[in-house]
């Protein structure tokens, strides 16, 4: 049982360093090298930096951190609320191709306020105290057992989730598709099956992750390893599944937009171009006139 355990760790480890390590590179290129007309290339690039932040999250232990794990953890989770108003923006932005800076969006209110509060929260706690507080996550047996701050946190993220997935949903629903463009293939439909997919994808991810760790969180049942492995291996999947699907929708976008110029390139020719030749026109110039003559 304890090689089992070393071997689901070790696993775990290794998931999260090679995870953290790709998504921050997918980031970092897309927001750096990938460049979009109206700047979304660099939403899209801090969405999977918050992926790889994630993933880092799995090297933190006892061990290595100057303070009670999960205490580092409660400073964590406010960063997480801003992957829904990012996704959310992402999305509107490109399905109306909006030019415009993001600036403070206000969806990024809630996860300053959880931000404040998680401060004075622990400058509180800190202040009463000579050490860091141990704030224990595993919930045995009952959730009164819990921090106030670090029990409402995960439900409240769940919801915040659970509502950017449905609004994110609607509007994506409302797209027109290809019906009213005589079934042609345009950049929109290549732009609109990319946004589809990645909002399912990360959908499909919170509903593991909402299984797997928050109602056994809620319900007081004990987090093994395996868990947590299984999400972060199922994120990894789906970031290798996302990054060719991107790079396939790239390429075909490249093409058809080659595809697309090709006719204004070539309308002069066909203009220039006369089915009959000079000598023919003539002679059809001369009958129009003795038919008015």
């Amino acid at each position: 049982m304890n090689e089992f355990s070393d071997f689901i760790a070790q696993g775990y480890w290794w998931l999260s360093l090679l995870g953290g390590l790709h998504c921050l590179g997918l980031g970092l290129y897309i927001r750096y090298i990938y460049h979009e007309n109206n700047g979304n290339h660099k939403i899209l690039g801090s969405i999977f930096s918050l992926m790889a932040l994630y993933f880092f999250t799995g090297l933190l232990t006892k061990e290595n951190v100057p303070a009670p794990i999960h205490f580092i953890y409660l400073l964590i989770i406010p960063v997480y609320f801003l992957l829904m108003p990012l996704l959310y923006l992402y999305c509107y932005r490109s399905l109306h191709n909006t030019r415009e800076a993001i600036g403070f969006s206000p969806h990024f209110y809630p996860a300053l306020v959880v931000t404040l509060t998680v401060i004075a929260a622990t400058i509180y706690r800190t202040s009463q105290q000579d050490i860091f507080p141990d704030i224990p996550l595993n919930i045995t047996p009952a959730l009164n057992h819990l921090n106030l701050l670090s029990a409402m946190l995960p439900g409240i993220l769940f919801v915040q989730t659970a509502l950017y997935f449905y609004f994110i949903l609607r509007m994506l629903s409302r797209y027109p598709g290809r019906t009213s463009r005589l079934h042609q293939e345009s950049l929109k439909d290549i732009k609109f099956r990319w946004l589809l997919v990645l909002t399912l994808a990360l959908m499909s991810n919170w509903i593991i992750r909402a299984v797997l760790i928050i109602l056994p969180l809620y319900f007081g049942e004990p987090l093994s390893g395996v868990n947590h492995a299984a999400t972060k291996l199922v994120l990894l999947l789906t970031v290798y599944v996302l990054a060719i699907y991107g790079l396939k929708q790239i390429t075909y976008a490249a093409f058809l937009r080659g595809r697309l110029t090709r006719p204004t390139e070539k309308s002069p020719m066909k203009a220039s171009q006369q089915l009959l030749s000079s000598e023919e026109l003539a002679y059809l110039q001369k009958l129009m006139q003795d038919e008015k003559k």
